[in-house]
């Protein structure tokens, strides 16, 4: 039977106070990979060797608050009880072989947009984010794990590699390439990217809009990994996506996909105001 953790990393979303069932989940699984027992993961075994997990506060962004803990139980515990009690904190099975650019860890950002039709978008042009720094899963560094530039930036070899740690898909496939032959972002990343994302919308269709408010729309961002099988995964998916401008790249990719987001969102509704007939003519 297919699962969400076929595609997603292994989630547990819990309360800060870790008295819930979801946290007492998370502590069983925890255990039975720190005893070497898998057959519950969904992720190809490699990734569990070393039990490393993720945490992620649910209402934060551009890597806030986000710390990475190896097989230390203890540690997500302590981290977990300076935190207020009544917020919600997301733990996550860490890729722990994720495919490698020179060296340094990865991720695809994908926009998308859903309205209140119920329609949704993707838009085909993403971009890779990389890491400033050599990739260890042993270090304690955020920039060895996390690739948001808005925690990259802060950090000492920012731009060192790539300006703004930011890449076109095509320059990652030629290195790719040079491992694997026939490695194509268009035939084998991208085709597994749209599926996911519109899975990702389906599953959460019903409960958008609740009072239905029309005319309404919401960009969303969408982080992918691709780890060292050339497997594609869903990391998370972010409501209110980084829009700077940290390169030419991308200088000259955001305003082309907010052209293209408003002509499907707004352009409609101000067409249907200007055909409005008015009051009183003939």
């Amino acid at each position: 039977m297919n699962s969400i953790f076929d595609s997603t990393p292994t989630s547990f979303l819990i309360l800060a106070d870790c008295t819930d069932s979801e946290y007492q989940a998370f502590v069983q699984r925890f255990q039975e990979l720190e005893k070497a027992n898998y057959k519950k993961e969904r992720m190809p075994n490699k990734h569990c060797i070393n039990n490393t997990w993720i945490i992620k506060p649910a209402a934060e962004n551009q890597g806030r608050g986000i710390e990475v803990f190896n097989n230390d139980l203890l540690g997500i515990t302590k981290f977990l009880a300076i935190k207020s009690p009544n917020t919600y904190w997301v733990i996550q099975k860490y890729i722990e072989r994720p495919l490698l650019y020179k060296g340094r860890k990865f991720d695809i950002r994908m926009w998308a947009v859903m309205n209140w039709k119920g329609e949704f978008h993707y838009y085909k042009h993403g971009y890779i984010r990389t890491s400033s720094d050599t990739y260890s899963l042993n270090s304690k560094l955020s920039h060895v794990h996390l690739t948001n530039n808005c925690l990259q930036k802060h950090g000492d070899k920012y731009g060192i590699h790539e300006q703004g740690n930011t890449l076109d898909f095509s320059i990652v496939e030629l290195f790719v390439k040079e491992k694997y032959e026939s490695f194509s972002f268009e035939e084998h990343v991208i085709p597994r990217i749209k599926d996911l994302m519109i899975d990702t919308f389906l599953s959460v269709k019903n409960d958008l809009n609740p009072s239905k408010r029309p005319n309404c729309f919401e960009l969303l961002g969408f982080d992918f990994m691709i780890d060292e099988d050339l497997r594609t995964w869903l990391i998370e998916v972010n409501t209110n996506p980084y829009l700077g401008v940290p390169n030419k790249f991308i200088e000259g990719l955001l305003p082309k996909m907010l052209n293209d987001l408003l002509k499907l969102n707004l352009d409609p509704y101000i067409e249907s105001i200007n055909t409005m007939p008015t009051e009183g003519k003939s």
